[in-house]
């Protein structure tokens, strides 16, 4: 269904690009990373399209390129000061129940380690990347180190599209669904990973746990010894 709305919008914005080109791919970009909008916002389809017209001489691709990488930029920003103002509020008032605690433990422990990889390369993984920058800002990411890795990640989002719609664009519908595809595989993996080190977490604080009591257990036949006559 969500598919098929998005090649609807497709559709009604192709006719569009030759007088509204740059501001179609400002838009759609935008909206694909901005979390409300992203899981419906065809910006990967577009940036496409836009490249795909910059090879046929209607629109300049550099121009495409940096475009995309300001809109998605704006749109993780966005993002990002949501989850810190707005999330943390939410967090702080409902932060007492369990589940919710636990969940930002673990979130705040996977981003301390492994939060500039995550931006950098979330923009590629298909159905969180618009949630990446949300969770980051949550998670009190430095900002400092947010754009460290999130410019260069847009760059490299936006460089690719803009490559592969200029190279195949005629074939951008076909291409999307690799991108989509590849991105699921993506967090597919990403999802293993998250799980096996869970458990290697939850091991190594089960034997933490279990050293001192073992370690109580020899010193205690020992005090007895010496209180014997």
């Amino acid at each position: 269904m969500t598919a098929s709305f998005i090649d609807r919008i497709v559709e009604v914005l192709q006719p569009l690009f030759f007088n509204w080109g740059y501001l179609i791919v400002f838009a759609g970009a935008l909206l694909e990373s901005i979390f409300i909008t992203g899981w419906i916002a065809p910006g990967t389809s577009v940036i496409l399209m836009g490249s795909f017209y910059a090879a046929q001489g209607e629109l300049n691709l550099l121009l495409v390129w940096c475009i995309s990488i300001c809109a998605g930029l704006i749109g993780d920003n966005v993002g990002y000061f949501m989850g810190r103002k707005v999330g943390q509020g939410v967090v702080e008032k409902y932060g007492d129940r369990k589940r919710i605690k636990r969940g930002m433990e673990l979130s705040g422990r996977y981003f301390s380690r492994y939060g500039g990889v995550t931006v950098l390369f979330g923009r590629m993984v298909s159905g969180v990347d618009s949630f990446i920058p949300l969770t980051a800002g949550l998670n009190s990411m430095p900002y400092g180190k947010y754009m460290l890795y999130d410019v260069p990640g847009a760059m490299l989002w936006a460089g690719i599209l803009a490559g592969l719609g200029y190279a195949f664009g005629n074939n951008w519908h076909t291409i999307d669904k690799i991108i989509s595809a590849l991105g699921w595989g993506l967090l597919g993996v990403m999802a293993v990973v998250a799980a096996v080190a869970c458990l290697v977490y939850r091991r190594r604080k089960g034997r933490q746990a279990a050293a001192p009591r073992e370690g109580a257990q020899d010193v205690a036949p020992e005090e007895n010894d010496k209180q014997e006559p």
